[in-house]
C-alpha cells in the first residue's frame, strides 16, 4: 500500500494582493475538496492578531491537511497527506495541491512529495 504525503514551503507570496481571510480560505478549501472528491470530517481554524495569520487543520476521511501562514515573511507551509486504502487518492491530493498553488500564487516553492509504503 502506498500513501502520498505532500509537504510544501510556499514563498514570496503577495499577501496584500491575495486578501487572505478565514472566510476566503474556508470557501476555497470546501470547494476544492468537493472538486477533487476528498471528504472533510472536521476542521479547526485559528486567526491570529493579523487577519492574514492563519493556522488551520482539516481532518479528512482520507487523512489530513494542515496550513500555516506567516504574512510578515510572505510564507505559507502546507502539508497534505492521504491514504489509499479504499481508493487511490494520490491524484486527488496532487490536484488539491495544484489548486492551492494557483490560489496563493507563490513565486518560489520548495516541495517534497513522499510515497509512504506500508
Amino acid at each position: 500500500m502506498i500513501w502520498i504525503h505532500i509537504i510544501a514551503d510556499l514563498k514570496k507570496i503577495n499577501f496584500r494582493k491575495l486578501e487572505l481571510t478565514e472566510n476566503t480560505l474556508k470557501t476555497f478549501i470546501s470547494t476544492s475538496l468537493k472538486e477533487v472528491w476528498l471528504t472533510e470530517l472536521w476542521n479547526h481554524y485559528h486567526t491570529f492578531t493579523n487577519p492574514d495569520e492563519i493556522t488551520w487543520v482539516i481532518a479528512l476521511a482520507e487523512s489530513h491537511i494542515t496550513f500555516h501562514t506567516w504574512p510578515e515573511k510572505d510564507y505559507i507551509s502546507l502539508d497534505i497527506f492521504v491514504c489509499n486504502i479504499e481508493n487511490n487518492n494520490s491524484n486527488k491530493a496532487k490536484a488539491l495541491y495544484q489548486e492551492f498553488i494557483a490560489f496563493v500564487h507563490p513565486w518560489e516553492i520548495e516541495e517534497q512529495i513522499i510515497e509512504r509504503r506500508s
